[in-house]
């Protein structure tokens, strides 16, 4: 997978050039203006917000020897944890959903109808290690000569690499039907100088590292896929012409100061349409996210309109753009 390898304070002074860091302020005088807005004919009296309830199961990692043997399933049930939280999903404990479990194992096998249990979760996620592999490479001592007649060594090395590839699953509760799939591949490699060429090495911790890998290639997808809908309560119209959406999200529903939305339109038939985009603004109050939008939005908008967050990560990736807090 490729990283950028800027350094941390170039990449904050050009987003700031750029004015991509900028994060809109809401204050109290800027809600005075109250606009009446067309209200949704799907949605006229939201309030709340949609959370999917999701329950994750074990790894299955028997498909592929070099993950069981570095038991790399739990690792990657952590960082899909991890990224669902991020998004605003609420996990369920899977020691409460042992019989669901039996359930999907059926129903991967075409045998199993609706789900009658307890309704724990709103989806249950199965993960498998479809291949894992792990290698070693030796590299001769090598040297060059710059243009000022320097010589440089490079002295022998081990080089150890590593790929991992998963599917993740999604099923709806109790239906139990596969709605969507996730295919990641991840890598790892590092190196070392050695005194022979007999490069061995156990490699679990590569195996591992390129098991979260695998998970970080499909984070935009499952939080896309996870992310709560909110909806859009009031508008308002600042003195400085500016316009501002009271929603839904709150912060334990990943609303954040400085990200975007995606504000989406429902008809009564259920087809969807792409109002257009706005950004969460500071601070985000208890009560709901307040969200910037243009003047071509607020043209479109409706009271109801849902309101989802954009998971989609900057060219920067998606690490560089939670250090810097852009998602």
């Amino acid at each position: 997978m490729m990283r950028n390898t800027l350094a941390l304070g170039a990449v904050i002074a050009g987003l700031l050039a750029a004015g991509c860091s900028t994060t809109p302020k809401v204050s109290p005088e800027h809600l005075t203006n109250v606009m009446q807005l067309p209200v949704s004919a799907s949605n006229p009296s939201p309030r709340g917000a949609d959370v999917s309830k999701v329950v994750i199961f074990d790894v299955d990692t028997s498909k592929a020897v070099t993950a069981d043997n570095a038991q790399a399933g739990e690792p990657i049930r952590f960082a899909i944890d991890g990224y669902l939280n991020d998004a605003g999903a609420e996990m369920v404990d899977r020691s409460l959903a042992a019989e669901l479990k039996d359930e999907v194992l059926r129903a991967e096998m075409g045998g199993a109808g609706a789900y009658k249990g307890a309704p724990v979760a709103d989806y249950a996620i199965k993960t498998t290690v479809t291949q894992a592999s792990f290698g070693s490479s030796f590299s001769e001592a090598s040297s060059w000569v710059d243009n000022k007649g320097k010589r440089h060594t490079t002295p022998p090395k081990c080089n150890y690499s590593s790929k991992v590839e998963i599917s993740i699953d999604v099923y709806t509760v109790p239906q139990l039907n596969r709605v969507k799939s996730f295919r990641g591949l991840g890598s790892d490699s590092a190196s070392e100088e050695t005194r022979n060429s007999n490069c061995t090495a156990n490699g679990g911790n590569l195996v591992r590292a390129a098991a979260i890998d695998s998970v970080y290639e499909v984070q935009e997808e499952l939080k896309a896929f996870f992310a709560p809908t909110g909806y859009v309560l009031d508008g308002y119209e600042t003195s400085e012409g500016k316009y501002v959406l009271k929603t839904s999200l709150t912060s334990d529903l990943g609303a954040k100061p400085g990200r975007s939305v995606r504000l989406i339109n429902v008809t009564e038939d259920g087809d969807r349409y792409p109002v257009g985009e706005g950004k969460i603004g500071d601070p985000v109050v208890r009560s709901g996210a307040f969200v910037v939008v243009d003047d071509e939005v607020i043209s479109r908008v409706r009271i109801g309109d849902e309101v989802r967050i954009d998971h989609s990560c900057s060219f920067l990736g998606c690490n560089m753009d939670s250090t810097l807090g852009l998602n």
